[in-house]
Order: structure tokens, then sequence, then C-alpha cells
């Protein structure tokens, strides 16, 4: 499996969930693959030297580890994260046109630069709870009909326990909502950390998970699994 995040959403196998499935409480595992970052050295290294077969090859492995998406990010690459960002997304639909991509970044103007190059709707990743950062997505948010990830990070900064994380999330849902955005396509991120930091940093997670899920029916929780393991001696 790919290291990324993982989403559980009520859809059935052709995409589409039924009012019935989702009464029923179906849940369907989603693999959002997160190799193409470059913070990771060798992908830099790629998109430096517009290395086009390595990434190929990086996406293809992903999806046949079981990626369902593929997120990319370039935000490493400040003086140029734009074109790469547009030219990371260019290899991969040529190579996998079918592909659902995550548009990641931590600056909301490379993600409204490079939405008109992607083919299909994408996934953009991600807004806060944080004032600013929230009022710089809101018209990316009002103008695409995208699924977005919504991280449980508020002005504080992460969150320090499940309530903090729940709050936050209420909060996202309730603004989102407002900006015309239906709940199924709200993907609440409870920010999971490294249990080599913080002991109770999977628990707390699970708490939130556990929260959101009962007092915000209809959205989704994703997560970035692989990072409880992050400093882990026999991490791979």
């Amino acid at each position: 499996m790919p290291p990324g995040q993982t989403s559980d959403v009520p859809r059935g196998g052709n995409g589409e969930c039924t009012q019935a499935e989702a009464q029923r409480g179906e849940i369907v595992l989603v693999i959002v693959g997160e190799r193409i970052n470059t913070s990771r050295k060798r992908v830099n290294e790629a998109v430096e030297k517009r290395e086009a077969a390595y990434i190929q090859e990086d996406v293809k492995s992903q999806l046949e580890a079981g990626a369902d998406l593929i997120d990319i990010n370039a935000g490493s690459r400040l003086n140029s994260e734009v074109d790469d960002l547009a030219w990371l997304i260019d290899i991969v639909q040529s190579t996998v046109p079918e592909v659902r991509l995550c548009i990641d970044s931590p600056n909301p103007g490379s993600i409204r630069s490079v939405l008109h190059v992607v083919e299909r709707p994408p996934m953009l990743n991600s807004t806060t709870a944080e004032k600013d950062r929230f009022e710089a997505m809101s018209e990316i948010i009002q103008s695409t009909d995208c699924d977005i990830v919504a991280l449980c990070i508020d002005d504080r900064g992460i969150p320090g326990s499940a309530e903090q994380a729940l709050n936050s999330a209420s909060r996202l849902v309730s603004h989102l909502e407002k900006l015309g955005v239906k709940r199924e396509r709200i993907y609440i991120d409870p920010v999971i950390q490294a249990v080599s930091t913080n002991t109770d940093a999977a628990l707390i997670a699970l708490e939130a998970i556990e929260g959101i899920r009962r007092k915000l029916p209809g959205a989704n929780v994703i997560c970035g699994l692989s990072n409880v393991s992050f400093g882990l001696p026999k991490r791979h």
C-alpha cells in the first residue's frame, strides 16, 4: 500500500452511493496515494530534471498497490510551485487519464492557478479552520464542484484533544455548507500526529473520528495514516 491518506466514504462499487446504502451505513475505504510530493528527495530531483518516466512509474506503482486518487504536491518548491504542479498534473493525466487527482498545496493561489489544467474534478487539499486560510480558500471553493479536504486545524494550531478537533470540524462543516458545499463533498481530516512525539496521538484521532461520524453525519473522514509511524526506527 502506498503511503498516503485514507478516507471512509459512503460509496458503492460504481463510485456512487444510493440513499439506501447511505442509510445502512455502508462504508468503502478510499486510498489517496501521496508519493508525488517534492518533499521526497527523489521526486524533487525528477521534477527539477523533468524526468517524466520516474513520475509515471511512481504513479503506476501507487495505483497497482490500490490507490484510488493520486495526490500531487510541489509545495516545497516555493519559487516554481505553480509551473511544477502544472507539469506534474500533465504527466499524471497523460499517463492515466482516468485517475482522479488530489491537488495539494499550502498556497491557495497555487491551487487556483492550476485548476484549469485538471481534466476531472479533483479533490482540493486543503482548507482549515484558520480564519485567514479559510477566507483565502473560500473563493476557490465557491467556484468549483470539487471535493474539499478540511483539516481540523484552527488558529490555536494542531488539535491537542479530540474535543478541539471536533470543534474545528463542526465549524468547518458549518462554514463550508454556507458556501454551498454539500456534506458528501467534505472530507474532514482530524490531523493524526506521530506517536513518536505524542503517545496519545492515535487515540486522540480515533476519538475525534468517532465524534465526527456521530455529530456530523454525511461528512466523510480522511486521514494520513502513515503519520502515525513517522520518526519510528522500523518505519518503511
